[in-house]
């Protein structure tokens, strides 16, 4: 009888291990999103740790093709307009690109990389344009020198090394106009109380801690720690007063809204495309909140930080 109940306790952990296996799992990379000529090599540590995790997905902060409302918030001003007017000589051809979407970046040509520059911002992709115009620009082996943004030294570098045909968009911007009024009207009514002086104090702090970090080559690191990605949700969400102010709380809640916006489009398309380990590249002061947000909704995917490596 003892033997018979060890082994059903075996084949029980044995079952629970396979399945955690199976779980499908995200690790949030917190970026700096551009970064000064004096640390153009801060992209390198998290380059590294995101080739060591070997995704089969990564997500990045864009807008999706198919979200209208986003695309008009925040990419109006050049990108739409940009690819409404090549879309008047160009030559779209969707056996080709259906082909190319099933070949590896490595067997494509520079004139795949180029066709499918084009292809992407005519089809309002910024995420996948990025990708491919980093690729027409520099092929395979990417820049000699650093671009000093997460679009080309970290997501480009990551997606060739994975030999990956396209990258995902996720970003939530449904609220972008509300959030600049909302900011503005928050700076406003601070300045009147006295109060600005306190998020001030607050990015001078923080900028002062970053700055042996970045010496020493450590900021993509130190930008990824729990307590920095605080202190930069304080200045997201304005968090910062003494006391309430209805602006800065509305504000506080657009940001909320907008991670929650995020996780959602990452969790969606994670289950729809069936990934089972994804990088996300986002600004760091989106980590924690997307993250809580992630496994929330979705509590079948596993949710990992830098920190928890």
């Amino acid at each position: 009888m003892r033997r018979i109940c060890f082994s059903l306790v075996l084949g029980v952990v044995a079952i629970l291990l396979t399945r955690a296996q199976d779980r499908p799992e995200v690790l949030i990379v917190g970026t700096m999103h551009d970064v000064p000529k004096i640390v153009k090599h801060s992209y390198k540590p998290l380059l590294r740790i995101a080739k060591r995790y070997k995704p089969d997905a990564i997500y990045v902060e864009r807008q999706r093709p198919d979200d209208s409302l986003s695309l008009a918030n925040y990419e109006s001003k050049w990108f739409l307009p940009a690819g409404d007017s090549l879309r008047q000589h160009f030559n779209e051809d969707c056996q080709r690109f259906d082909r190319l979407m099933q070949t590896s970046v490595s067997g494509m040509s520079h004139e795949d990389y180029a066709y499918l520059r084009d292809y992407f911002i005519v089809n309002r992709d910024k995420a996948n344009w990025h990708y491919y115009r980093y690729l027409a620009r520099h092929g395979l082996k990417g820049s000699r020198k650093p671009t000093r943004n997460e679009n080309g030294d970290l997501t480009a570098k990551l997606a060739i090394a994975m030999d990956m045909n396209r990258v995902y968009a996720m970003d939530h911007q449904h609220e972008a106009q509300l959030y600049t009024k909302l900011w503005r009207a928050c700076v406003i009514e601070s300045r009147k109380d006295g109060q600005i002086r306190l998020l001030t104090k607050h990015n001078k702090k923080s900028y002062n801690r970053a700055i042996l970090p970045a010496i020493f080559g450590r900021l993509g690191k130190h930008t990824n720690r729990t307590k920095t990605i605080l202190s930069y949700e304080v200045s997201n969400r304005f968090t910062f007063r003494e006391t309430p102010c209805e602006p800065c709380e509305a504000a506080g809640a657009v940001w909320d809204r907008r991670n929650a916006g995020m996780a959602k489009n990452i969790g969606e398309q994670m289950t729809e495309l069936g990934h089972a380990k994804a990088v996300v590249i986002v600004g760091a002061g989106h980590v924690l909140g997307i993250k809580e947000a992630l496994e929330a909704e979705f509590p079948g995917i596993k949710v990992r930080t830098l920190q928890d490596l």
